[in-house]
């Protein structure tokens, strides 16, 4: 049912028991959920496996690094803190950050201004068809990984790699940096 912001999970939950609230009925029932939400969001919420030690290892490379998601801002600062990772993100851009969310390549456009990094420089790794469709349109290299939220094999998402081993992610960046630096003349 994740996936799609809030109001269609709300909708979604209803549905699945058979309820269908009316339109003026779900801003309510958002209202609640976020309540609800904001006082557990980091109760069964862990970082998946290696990504604690690929994020660390980055850092230590001074590579910025942002976070671009369709979850509300304030919801991300909260499960970035409660995890004890908001220090390695220097730019945090949620769904409501900006007018559009992705796959509208706005949000990432706005992670990048807040790193300073230029988009054909830059590397996204997603977990969904919008992740995708949003770096490519801002003309970011892009890989997804095979866990999160989605509907369609990861394979499929048109994305540059699929990243199984997140250990892999700081020697990716490496070589990376090592091709797009300038030859001396």
């Amino acid at each position: 049912m994740i996936g799609n912001g809030v109001p269609k999970l709300v909708q979604r939950g209803f549905n699945a028991v058979g309820v269908r609230p009316e339109p003026t009925q779900l801003d309510a029932l958002v209202a609640i959920f976020v309540q609800e939400y904001r006082a557990c969001a980091t109760d069964n919420t862990r970082p998946y496996p290696g990504i604690v030690e690929a994020l660390q290892e980055i850092h230590g490379m001074n590579i910025p690094m942002g976070v671009c998601t369709n979850k509300p801002e304030g919801f991300t600062w909260q499960i970035l803190e409660g995890l004890g990772l908001s220090g390695f993100f220097s730019s945090v851009i949620g769904g409501d950050s900006t007018g559009s969310r992705k796959p509208d390549p706005e949000p990432l456009l706005a992670c990048l201004r807040g790193l300073v990094a230029e988009p054909a420089f830059s590397l996204m790794i997603g977990d969904s068809v919008h992740d995708v469709q949003a770096a490519r349109a801002a003309g970011v290299t892009v890989g997804v990984v095979p866990w999160g939220y989605r509907t369609a094999p990861v394979e499929t998402l048109g994305a540059d790699f699929v990243l199984h081993d997140p250990a892999g992610l700081p020697g990716m960046i490496r070589n990376a940096e090592r091709v797009l630096q300038p030859t001396a003349h």
